[in-house]
């Protein structure tokens, strides 16, 4: 009765690794984001000097909770972007599976996905969407035609990444696999292991779009997951 006992908690935890949530950020009150600009809010940063703020925490839209991030526009004299740092460990090097909510606009939200190497970022991958089109950056600009999206409508945008390998394996919208051949990130300098995320717009873009639930999972690889089970029975085996 106690192996069994056993085998279950060993069970329970290798299912529990298969999965591991180690970054969500939803815009709520309960994470601590007020409504208004989102910089300073939360260690997220303007990208650019004398940026005005064009992002917002608003309880007009979300797809949960109560709150998201509104992206608006525009600007005269350059880009606009705010940027966050994100901190997780992946022992494992597990893979790592970004995905995000958008409520789209007319004009580009590029997502901007950046590695932690010492003091130094690189790009890692720039996802691009709008109501007509979208593409993401790495290992080579690929275009991913018309998607025919509505601006009244969420649309979860996923990326799976390979750290060991550097690459992206899928590119997901919605129901629908966009992408789903191995590419090298665009960066050779990109270590693999996500750093910081920003999201920008071009200048003088009327964009009117949402962001929400920007979350970060670990996949361990299959041959990670049958040490952990190797490791369980060699316990098991001990104590009988």
């Amino acid at each position: 009765m106690k192996k069994l006992f056993l085998l279950l908690i060993l069970a329970a935890s290798v299912i529990s690794f298969a999965e591991e949530q180690v970054f969500f950020c939803g815009f709520e009150e309960e994470e601590g984001y007020t409504l208004g600009a989102i910089t300073e809010q939360n260690d997220w940063a303007e990208l650019f000097d004398n940026t005005v703020n064009l992002y917002d925490v608003t309880n007009v839209f979300s797809y949960s909770g109560e709150q998201s991030l509104y992206v608006f526009g525009p600007r005269e004299g350059g880009d606009t972007g705010v940027k966050k740092t994100v901190e997780y460990e992946n022992p494992y090097q597990g893979k790592i599976l970004f995905t995000y909510m958008l409520k789209p606009g007319e004009r580009y939200v590029r997502m901007y996905i950046y590695d932690k190497v010492g003091g130094d970022s690189h790009r890692i991958a720039v996802v691009h969407i709008n109501t007509s089109e979208l593409y993401v950056d790495a290992g080579g600009t690929w275009n991913g035609g018309n998607p025919n999206l509505s601006v009244d409508e969420w649309y979860k945008v996923s990326l799976l990444f390979d750290p060991i390998d550097r690459v992206l394996e899928e590119f997901t919208l919605g129901d629908d696999i966009i992408l789903d051949e191995i590419r090298e990130y665009c960066d050779e300098a990109a270590a693999g292991d996500i750093g910081s995320i920003a999201i920008r717009t071009n200048w003088n873009d009327n964009t009117d779009a949402c962001v929400d639930d920007i979350t970060i999972e670990l996949i361990p690889e299959p041959a990670c997951l049958g040490l952990l089970v190797l490791a369980g029975f060699f316990f098991l085996r001990k104590r009988s």
